[in-house]
């Protein structure tokens, strides 16, 4: 059995307080059991910039200090020490938001990118990466004009491209990882679609990459799943929860 993760899957790890190695590392150690593809790889790379601007808008927002008016507390000592300790933080403010700047610049400043890079370099090294071809954008474009999900926006094939890809190449079991509703509002057809095309199934959509992994007969550890389970619960009620991809 493989694994597919979707694109929101890493780039959640933005999203949450928990740093994501012992994830990565058991998909490191475990790479055959992975399916990635070309599609995957450009998501993720044109879409962490969002991500992390959002990032920063929201520090921006929880991080602000508001200024201080009374003509009484000026001439207090407290409170002239107050006011270089706000400034201090203002300075030090200023420090983050712009080594997110520089992050967004460049990807090696920025551990998940690295974190990505190391699992895409594994799956290219044991030809678990797959490709887009001229043959899987033209079945991905007539996927979009039937309408038959999964389903980009109106404006892309990204989802499309992803689906034709696995249908093309993968011939096994598969599990999908995904908090996508182009997955979990269309799992039925997709498991049909999948059967005619491959002979195969798609067993379950689950949002726990442990758990996945636990499928395909991984012993995974309680520390990461505990650890992902903080990680989901922590994103769980964000704005991006459960929305459709925007970054396509």
């Amino acid at each position: 059995m493989r694994i597919l993760i979707d694109t929101n899957i890493f780039l959640d790890f933005y999203r949450s307080n928990k740093t994501p190695i012992n994830i990565f590392s058991t998909l490191l150690e475990n790479i055959e059991k992975c399916i990635l593809t070309d599609q995957i790889i450009q998501e993720f790379e044109r879409s962490r910039e969002l991500v992390l601007k959002n990032v920063k808008y929201k520090f921006q927002q929880e991080s602000k200090l508001e200024n201080f008016s009374s003509s009484y507390l000026q001439n207090l000592e407290v409170f002239k020490e107050l006011i270089e300790i706000q400034k201090q933080y203002k300075t030090k403010q200023k420090e983050v938001n712009n080594y997110i700047d520089d992050i967004i610049k460049d990807p090696t400043l920025d551990p998940i990118s690295d974190y990505f890079n190391e699992f895409v370099n594994a799956s290219l090294k044991n030809n678990v990466l797959y490709y887009t071809n001229d043959t899987i954008i033209r079945k991905a474009k007539n996927r979009k004009l039937i309408g038959n999900p999964p389903t980009s926006d109106k404006y892309s094939l990204g989802d499309e491209i992803n689906w034709e890809i696995v249908l093309e190449n993968i011939k096994e079991d598969i599990i999908i990882v995904g908090r996508d509703n182009t997955y979990t509002n269309n799992i039925s057809y997709l498991q049909k679609d999948f059967h005619k095309r491959t002979g195969f199934y798609i067993t379950e959509v689950t949002e726990s990459i442990s758990y996945a992994m636990k499928k395909t007969g991984v012993n995974t550890s309680k520390e990461l799943e505990e650890e992902e389970a903080a990680t989901i619960k922590e994103i769980r009620y964000s704005n991006e929860y459960w929305k459709h991809k925007t970054y396509e």
